[in-house]
């Protein structure tokens, strides 16, 4: 059994179902032929009436967190990457054939089937309303208004010493871009309201002098434990000093639990720090 079919909930009381999502079928618009019966044990809709309703629903499990005031599921985080947990893995979205029996409209919903994609419908039945992509959410990351970090530097002062060790350090300005540990306003996608928290990926820091420290998870720190050091070896008044940061993070649907964007937000044009290289001369005085 896939990932995916075995997470499958309990089905929900109606009430609790996003009716933004359904389709009830099996009305006044069945196909006119008799499909067969499908292999999944859907139910099948004839050209007769059924004697089930059915609807389409995005597979948003319940949440963990806390309700929506109207008691929707909000997890449609798990829609989004189910899919790729199958064999073999799709990046499709998971949707849930429910149906429940016409006689009875307070009945239970019962999921029947579960559908990687649309392709599979019910012969004659619409899709549900369109969804942001895996794609557009993470465009939508990368399009957040990020800061930048820029350097700090020991020594003090922005002056180091030839053949001494000198330390660095990213830092974030207190502006109002976003930055490691801070989450976005909601941002809207077609129906639904995504926020993002953000988290440091790599550092990357250049020297002044044509070298770097490459690419790098730490932020570095200040003497006498900092990892991120450097020593110069030739004088140099103005070493222009940047960072490059590379931001990934988390998303969440609609208040839902948070998932990996698994996506990386590349900044660009980062501060400069100019820093002096100097070389300390010993003299003799005769006292």
């Amino acid at each position: 059994m896939d990932a995916a079919s075995a997470d499958t909930p309990s089905p929900s009381p109606s009430a609790g179902i996003d009716r933004q999502y359904a389709n009830i079928y099996g009305e006044d618009t069945v196909p006119q032929q008799e499909p067969t019966r499908a292999s999944s044990g859907v139910e099948p809709i004839s050209s007769t009436r059924s004697k089930f309703v059915y609807k389409v629903v995005l597979a948003c499990r319940p949440a963990r967190i806390s309700d929506t005031a109207g008691g929707e599921e909000t997890n449609c985080s798990y829609a989004m990457t189910a899919c790729s947990f199958r064999n073999p893995p799709s990046d499709d979205v998971l949707y849930w054939v429910q149906s429940r029996p016409r006689s009875n409209p307070d009945a239970a919903w019962t999921t029947v089937n579960t559908l990687c994609g649309l392709d599979a419908l019910p012969p004659g039945v619409p899709a549900p309303p369109a969804i942001p992509t895996m794609g557009q959410i993470q465009t939508a990351f990368r399009q957040l208004p990020f800061s930048k970090p820029r350097v700090a530097i020991q020594p003090a002062g922005n002056v180091t010493l030839v053949n001494l060790p000198t330390y660095f350090r990213a830092t974030w300005p207190g502006d109002a871009g976003l930055q490691p540990g801070e989450v976005s306003a909601p941002v809207k996608l077609l129906s639904w309201s995504v926020e993002f928290k953000i988290a440091p990926r790599s550092y990357e820091f250049h020297y002044g002098d044509g070298s770097s420290s490459g690419q790098v998870t730490d932020a570095g720190g200040v003497y006498p434990d900092g990892k991120i050091r450097h020593t110069y070896t030739s004088t140099d008044r103005a070493a222009k000093v940047t960072v490059d940061s590379q931001l990934t993070g988390q998303y969440r649907v609609n208040g839902g639990p948070w998932t990996p964007i698994n996506a990386v937000a590349d900044l660009q044009n980062e501060p400069v720090t100019t820093l002096q290289v100097r070389e300390a001369e010993a003299r003799l005085v005769d006292h």
